[in-house]
């Protein structure tokens, strides 16, 4: 089991350094964001987040057991901030991962997010910085891998309004 906690601290590690990484360097979209989801002291936060992303991600690869508590908090907070905003139903989106366009807010972030804190629970288990084995890799990244086509379909859902389609080219809709 260390391995397979090890490789999702790994994982989880990466996804959070890319998050705060991302948001570092678009401290405006981030700030603007923060703002429109009702964040106290939205500038702060805009510089803060991302720093607390990157160190938690640090600890994750050094520290497994304790960056995977301190994720599982940070986590927790972003989702309780999420979930406030789609209750509410916002418009406005959350730059997560830094992104350029950001998109409302919806169940689909929710759902991502307790997908990372999934993978923050299992890092939990690590004993320490291990050299994971080939099906422990091949477990976690299986794991992410059937995670990220489960959210690329439901965005895809979201934005068309389905996912198949068994219509042939130039058939009318029903």
């Amino acid at each position: 089991m260390s391995g397979v906690a090890y490789a999702a601290a790994l994982v989880t590690a990466g996804i959070l350094g890319w998050a705060g990484m991302a948001k570092w360097q678009r401290p405006r979209g981030t700030a603007a964001s923060f703002a429109g989801l009702g964040l106290p002291a939205p500038e702060t936060l805009a510089r803060a987040v991302p720093l607390t992303e990157v160190v938690v991600a640090a600890l994750l690869v050094v520290v497994p057991r304790a960056g995977a508590v301190a994720a599982l908090v940070l986590l927790a907070a972003f989702t309780v901030v999420l979930f406030g905003a789609v209750r509410r139903g916002a418009e406005v989106g959350c730059a997560c991962f830094g992104a350029a366009k950001p998109r409302p807010v919806s169940g689909t972030d929710l759902i991502r997010n307790a997908g990372l804190l999934g993978f923050a629970g299992v890092a939990a288990a690590a004993d320490g910085p291990t050299l994971p084995a080939l099906a422990d890799v091949i477990a976690v990244s299986t794991a992410f891998v059937f995670g990220v086509v489960v959210l690329h379909l439901l965005d895809l859902r979201r934005a068309i309004g389905r996912v198949w389609d068994n219509r042939l080219a130039g058939e009318p809709h029903s």
